[in-house]
Order: C-alpha cells, then structure tokens, then sequence
C-alpha cells in the first residue's frame, strides 16, 4: 500500500473512527508522504488497520506519539509492553478510584475500567509512553497507593484500571530531566 492509498482508506471511514485515525495518520506522515520510519511498515501493509498494528506491534516504536495514538484510539491495553520498577497486580477498590494516602490526607485517582481490581505500577522517568495514558496530577512527598511506598514527586497517569506513577529525575539544581538523561551525564550508561 502507498500512502494516498492509506489516506484514502482513512477518508473513508465514519467520523468517530475517522478522527482517531487522522490523529495518527497525522503523526506519521510529512509533506504529503510517510516519514522514513514508518514506511516499512506501510510497504508491508493492505489496509489502515494492518498498517496501525504494525506499528503498535514494533517495540522499537513503543515511545513514539503515533504509537501511543494508536493505541489510545484502539483501546489498547498496552500497560505491559513497557517495564515498571514496583508493581502491585488485583489492588481492590471501591467506588470510582483508587486512594492515594499522605500524611493524614487521601487523593482517589479516578479509574476508568470495569471492575474491583486495579493494578498499581510505579515507573523511572521515561520509562513509559506517557501520550498513551490520561494524565491525572503530581503528587510530592511520602504517601503510599496499593500497599507500595513511595517517597519523591511523581507524575500520576491512568489507563483503565490501571495507576501509573513516574518517578521524577531531579539535576543538582533541582530540575527535572528524564533518568536515561542523567545516568547519560553522569557515566551511568553501558
């Protein structure tokens, strides 16, 4: 398939499906023409649907905005392609939200999938695509959610029933830089 092809196919489709997919689309082409890291996955494909979970299906395009649009827009559940550094699986609820516990004080991250189970992961800096999840808030301090301690400023994120924490990387002045940034000035790096 080419890309006019590809673009048609999304023209096409009804307006629900057809926002979704533009939205990807757009990320994924420059200049009337697909960006060079996309194309292989174009060349290999039939329709719009084979071309998007080709790309959703390349780990090595797990932290690009088309890949987090895609699988925002499909409805992935794409929470384990990516590794946490604490997790907590079947975490119980009740009501709309998950509690966030901190010095006396309670914040309920509300949670959008179905059922009585959440899973708590806790993230580094970076180390998920966070144009996949639902931004929820920032929380500094010491609190705890799903039986796991945290202590630090953590960016709060959702996707279904699931809570996402990253950790925020501080520099020796106090601003935040991704991990990987980091562990690259400071030597950490192999």
């Amino acid at each position: 398939m080419d890309y006019c092809e590809l673009k048609d196919q999304v023209n096409g489709l009804d307006e629900r499906q057809r926002k979704g997919c533009t939205r990807v689309l757009s990320l994924v082409s420059i200049g009337g023409g697909m960006r060079p890291e996309f194309r292989e996955h174009l060349d290999g494909a039939s329709t719009y649907r084979e071309f998007f979970e080709a790309l959703y299906g390349d780990d090595t395009l797990r932290f690009t905005k088309a890949w987090a649009a895609w699988a925002r827009h499909d409805g992935k559940q794409w929470v384990d392609r990516f590794e946490p550094a604490q997790a907590a699986e079947r975490v119980p609820f009740a009501g709309r939200g998950l509690p966030v516990e901190f010095s006396g004080n309670t914040v309920l991250v509300p949670l959008g999938g179905h059922g009585k189970k959440a899973r708590v992961l806790a993230f580094e800096d970076g180390a998920f695509n966070e144009d996949a999840a639902a931004y929820f808030t920032s929380i500094e301090g010491a609190f705890t959610c799903g039986g796991l301690s945290f202590d630090g400023i953590y960016d709060v994120f959702t996707s279904g029933n699931t809570v996402l924490f990253e950790h925020w990387a501080l520099n020796e002045k106090g601003i935040r830089v991704k991990s990987a940034q980091l562990a690259e000035n400071y030597g950490l790096t192999g």
